[in-house]
């Protein structure tokens, strides 16, 4: 976004307010819809699970049915199976839990809070945006703010990539290129189309 404005713009301080007002602006609907979608996970879970302690209280036959599927399923037969069923079932709330699991593929209960996921995506967000926008703020033209501006954000893009590796297991270089290959195609992108503009303009 800072590169297509930088490419439209001639002055540090336009592109300044209009990098700002984006990470503002991006923080909180990124922030707000990380949290709305935790918050629907976890009333869906609490929902389920509630139909789940219903179903368990008042038809445990019917329930205790579905049990015996589930292992079977899984290959269980005979003693080995009946022994599973009533272990399961002997206990009410590790019935339930094993319904979650099994059945819906659920966890037990919620596990992240919506309010925690909001501020921790808001703030990963108003990071990330960050890197761009800072050196506008510093006094530098807008052709030093640009470079440096390109440098922080490829940089980091490149951190962000190695970083990804720890779950990946892809080698952390290859990653990290990718990662910044693919942010300075995008920005060249951005930064044409806000040229084109202005020179439409």
């Amino acid at each position: 976004m800072v590169s297509g404005v930088h490419g439209a713009a001639a002055s540090t301080r336009i592109v300044l307010l209009a990098g700002l007002a984006e990470l503002l602006g991006g923080t909180v609907a990124m922030g707000l819809g990380a949290f709305l979608a935790a918050k629907s996970e976890r009333e869906y879970i609490l929902k389920e699970r509630a139909r789940e302690e219903y179903e368990v209280a008042r038809f445990p036959e019917v329930e205790r049915r579905e049990v015996r599927t589930i292992f079977e399923n899984k290959g269980y037969r005979g003693a080995a199976l009946d022994t599973i069923v009533s272990h399961v079932t002997a206990d009410r709330n590790f019935w339930v839990d094993t319904m979650m699991t099994e059945e819906l593929g659920l966890a037990v209960a919620p596990t992240v809070s919506p309010l925690r996921s909001g501020a921790v995506v808001a703030l990963a967000y108003a990071l990330g945006a960050a890197f761009p926008v800072v050196p506008y703020a510093l006094p530098l033209g807008i052709s030093n703010a640009f470079a440096l501006s390109s440098v922080l954000t490829l940089s980091a893009l490149f951190v962000a990539g190695a970083a990804k590796t720890r779950m990946t297991g892809r080698k952390w270089h290859r990653s990290g290129l990718e990662s910044a290959m693919v942010g300075a195609v995008a920005a060249s992108a951005t930064y044409f189309a806000g040229h084109l503009l202005a020179a439409a303009g």
